[in-house]
Parts: C-alpha cells; sequence; structure tokens
C-alpha cells in the first residue's frame, strides 16, 4: 500500500504549479515565490514527470493551460483553502491570548477564585488560567502575566509592583474550641501568655522552604508579643494554609490567621480571635505584572484584582 508520500506530488511542486498557472508566467511566478524562473521551470517539469501529463501548452514565449491542468487547478485551490482556513482556525486558538495568573494555595482558595468568579461574569472573553503554588514564581521565565506576591521585596526592575494591602497576623480559632472544656472557664479575651496553654496548630516548616522571605511561625509571633516561647512548640503540623484552616473551624486548636485569608470567616462568625494582639509585619501584599506586558486583557484583570483588593 502506498503511503501518503508516494500518492502525493511534491509539494513544493504542487505550489508553484499554482503561482505560475495563476499568472500564466515563468517568469511572474519565480517573482511571487522568491526563486529564479529556471527554479520554476524544474519544479513544473518535475510534476509533470510524476502525473505523467503535460500541464502547459507553450507558444513562442506564452504559455496556456493544457486540459489536464484545468482539470487540476480548481480542485487544488479548493484544497489549499480548505488548508489554510484549518491552518487560521488553530492559529487563531493558539495565539489568541490567556492570561495567566500567580498566587499561593491560601490566596487563591480563600480570595482570588472569588474575584474571579465575578470577573468571568463581566468579561466572558478573557480566558484567564490560575497557578496555585506556595513557592516563588518567575514571571518571565514561567510565561506568567500576573501574580499576587506576598513579602518585604518588591524590588524588580522587570516587574511592575503595585500594592495591594499589608499583613497583618494573629490568632484565630473556631468558637466551639472557645466553648470546649479546655478553656470553658476562662475569660476572654485570652492573654498572650495563656496562648501556650491551648493546642497550637502549626503551618509546617517545609510550606516557607524555597521562599524568599522566611517564615512567620508562633515563634516569631510570640516574640512579636514580647513572649519568649519555649524553644519547642508542641502542636499538629499541616504543609497546607487551606488544610490548616480546616482544622481550625474544627475546632482542633489555634492557629495563625493572616488578616486578608480568615476575615470572610471572621465576618461570618465561623472564626474568632482570641487575643486581640496583632503583629504587623513589614510584609505586604502586592501584584506583580511584567513590564513588557502589553495585552489589553492582562490590563483589565489587573485593574479589577485592585479594585477587589481595596475592598477585602
Amino acid at each position: 500500500m502506498l503511503n501518503l508520500k508516494q500518492q502525493l506530488p511534491p509539494l513544493n511542486a504542487l505550489i508553484t504549479f499554482e503561482a505560475a498557472a495563476r499568472h500564466l508566467s515563468f517568469t511572474l511566478a519565480a517573482n511571487e515565490l522568491n526563486v529564479t524562473q529556471a527554479a520554476v521551470s524544474r519544479q513544473i517539469k518535475n510534476l509533470e514527470q510524476h502525473l505523467g501529463v503535460a500541464l502547459f501548452n507553450r507558444y513562442n514565449r506564452r504559455l496556456t493551460l493544457t486540459i489536464a491542468a484545468q482539470q487540476l487547478l480548481p480542485n487544488l485551490l479548493s484544497a489549499i483553502a480548505l488548508i489554510i482556513d484549518s491552518v487560521n482556525e488553530l492559529t487563531a486558538v493558539d495565539t489568541r491570548k490567556t492570561v495567566t495568573i500567580a498566587a499561593t494555595i491560601a490566596f487563591t482558595t480563600f480570595k482570588l477564585n472569588a474575584w474571579l468568579s465575578q470577573f468571568m461574569q463581566l468579561h466572558p472573553n478573557i480566558e484567564v488560567r490560575v497557578i496555585a503554588t506556595d513557592r516563588d514564581v518567575d514571571l518571565q521565565r514561567e510565561g506568567v502575566d500576573l501574580a499576587i506576591s506576598y513579602g518585604d521585596d518588591r524590588s524588580n526592575s522587570s516587574l511592575r509592583n503595585t500594592f495591594m494591602f499589608n499583613d497583618e497576623i494573629f490568632p484565630v480559632c473556631s468558637p466551639e474550641f472557645l466553648d470546649s472544656a479546655a478553656i470553658h472557664s476562662a475569660e476572654l479575651p485570652l492573654q498572650v501568655a495563656d496562648l501556650l496553654q491551648q493546642p497550637l496548630l502549626h503551618l509546617d516548616e517545609e510550606h516557607w522552604r524555597g521562599l524568599h522571605y522566611k517564615a512567620i511561625d508562633w515563634g516569631v509571633w510570640f516574640r512579636s508579643q514580647g513572649l519568649i516561647p519555649p524553644r519547642r512548640l508542641k502542636g499538629l503540623k499541616i504543609n497546607n494554609y487551606p488544610l490548616l484552616l480546616q482544622a481550625v473551624l474544627k475546632g482542633q486548636g489555634i492557629a495563625l490567621g493572616w488578616r486578608h485569608l480568615v476575615s470572610d470567616f471572621l465576618d461570618t462568625g465561623e472564626l474568632i480571635a482570641p487575643v486581640t494582639a496583632s503583629y504587623q509585619s513589614q510584609r505586604e501584599y502586592y501584584l506583580a505584572r511584567k513590564s513588557d506586558c502589553n495585552n489589553p486583557d492582562v490590563a483589565t484583570l489587573q485593574q479589577w484584582i485592585l479594585r477587589c483588593a481595596t475592598t477585602a
């Protein structure tokens, strides 16, 4: 059985034939294809030998199509048009710019998903791709258009960094936990030192590994309140903040809450702050965008994220 290459004439020869047939001139075809007239002549000869028929009548430097060529040309033009249409459809899909935004798993879970749900309703023709990761993202190298970043250094000449909000960290727990027998008789709000007698839930060290900033854990938080904690604080450790917060919601203990991650739970009463003390770190949330990005869809999403941040 003949394969496709054996069944089809040389594609370069077919393209050359189409140009020569349209112009009825080897010279004009050569100019269009940016080759020599001799090259056009060779391609036509190869095609005629492959097909076993003559394609052009040559009369004193004047070309006309043979009957075989008149039969071949319209079918060839239809086939070429079909290929062009198919390629254009594929190219339209591939070149349509998808806006890629990165954020931490926690921020994506507790904030970004809701913001994007509203955004997609307003802009159904803008495609958005979300990268939820707790590692540092290189926008330039990884093809990310926007990133909701967290840290204490936004100096990067290749990025446009826009402030979103400051960082505030304080303990949170569920009302059910406060009603438990362990601290039912304690007077609220608790004192900072009282927390050392309670089950504390920890964001595991693995969560912070590989990031450009140091961990903010219970040890850091206690020291920010002027209390030196024990060298080793016991308690459940989880390396994923949404899962850690689920444990808090189920009444398993007290964890540190980042204001803009737990605000919705505080508003609904699902979480409460057992102490009034909080830690205002020098870190902040900001929206990073590649400096050389001129895609209007990226700008539209950027404006939406910043608008949401003002009411978060």
